[in-house]
């Protein structure tokens, strides 16, 4: 059996934590707000983050980086991308060799950076030891024991391999590849088009409308992501299309959640300041957007997203504008037409 320390006491990282534990492995978690170790002590449950669930007394819960990384197999690294940089400097005298999974979707502002660039800047000596996990998840229903499975990447698949050998299980299956960047990418996009998805729900577009956002979501993903260099069938799996269905559908997502009361009138800036919990859609759609401009890739979806979180764009208006594009063929900017 291993120990697991999980940095980040959020939704995703206590569940993986309960997890761990499940499995007989150790289990630490740091938490960065100052208090909530000793609730969670007296409590026996993350009230903050996922309130309702029992948690064992076996897992420590501690503000103190060195307690949670003391003796631990694997790390874990269970923060928002915005906050991801400042935690890997944190962490970065303690890691000794062993092996770390980023949990983290979503793209740093201002550098555009994904998360394991972030890393590989931060913890240069440790690259060939990282590894980035994505694919359909929620916390609540890992933290329920409940049936889901994910993939892990590493630039050395042997590196995830020997990872998956830990936190693989039948209630969790861990799938590896090799493909940081179509991992990576297909973790923190999707989250953008969830944005796109809760809003067309909120406004009564039906199913059809949401399947179509979804499949032409997915086709911009994978414009970008072939435009960075991954391959194009990762977004067919756990990381692309899984993940995709699952934040767009279902109702303990957070950013489809934001889609949809954006639709009921409330603004962006209102939603997000009162919660907290990130919408990682909220805070990736800029610098996608970003992206999509400097590399020339046409992402109309992610855009309107974007007009409508941060240039207050009306959501109808927006919608109107991706309803009445000119006509394209399906596969333009992925694959071209044989014979061309």
């Amino acid at each position: 059996m291993a120990t697991v320390c999980v940095f980040g006491a959020g939704a995703f990282g206590t569940a993986l934590a309960l997890y761990h534990q499940r499995l007989g492995h150790g289990a630490r978690v740091w938490a960065f707000d100052d208090g909530l170790p000793e609730q969670v002590a007296r409590e026996g449950e993350n009230r903050a983050y996922l309130p309702d669930v029992k948690l064992p007394s076996e897992i420590l819960f501690t503000n103190d980086p060195e307690e949670a990384r003391a003796g631990a197999d694997l790390v874990l690294l269970a923060v928002p991308s915005a906050h991801m940089r400042a935690v890997a400097k944190t962490v970065r005298p303690l890691l000794g060799d062993v092996g770390v999974v980023s949990l983290a979707k979503g793209i740093e502002a201002g550098t555009h950076a994904f998360m394991n660039q972030v890393l590989e800047e931060e913890l240069p000596e440790h690259r060939d030891r990282l590894c980035f996990l994505s694919g359909p998840s929620f916390a609540r229903e890992i933290a329920k024991g409940l049936p889901a499975d994910a993939a892990l990447a590493s630039h050395d698949i042997t590196v995830a391999r020997s990872v998956q050998a830990i936190m693989h299980s039948a209630a969790f299956r861990i799938y590896t590849s090799n493909d940081v960047v179509g991992v990576e990418l297909g973790g923190a996009l999707k989250n953008v088009v969830a944005v796109a998805c809760g809003a067309a729900d909120g406004l009564g577009f039906g199913a059809s409308g949401r399947a179509s956002l979804m499949t032409r979501g997915l086709a911009e993903i994978t414009r970008l992501g072939v435009a960075l260099g991954a391959n194009p069938l990762t977004f067919l799996g756990l990381a692309g299309v899984g993940d995709l269905i699952l934040t767009c559908t279902g109702d303990l997502s957070r950013n489809r959640q934001l889609g949809k009361r954006l639709a009921a009138g409330e603004k962006a800036s209102d939603i997000v300041g009162g919660q907290k919990a990130v919408a990682e859609g909220y805070v990736t759609a800029k610098p996608v957007y970003e992206l999509a401009q400097k590399m020339n890739v046409d992402m109309p979806i992610s855009t309107a997203v974007y007009r409508v979180l941060y240039e207050g764009q009306d959501l109808l208006t927006a919608a109107q504008g991706l309803m009445n594009r000119e006509m394209k063929d399906e596969l333009h900017g992925i694959f071209p037409l044989k014979g061309q």
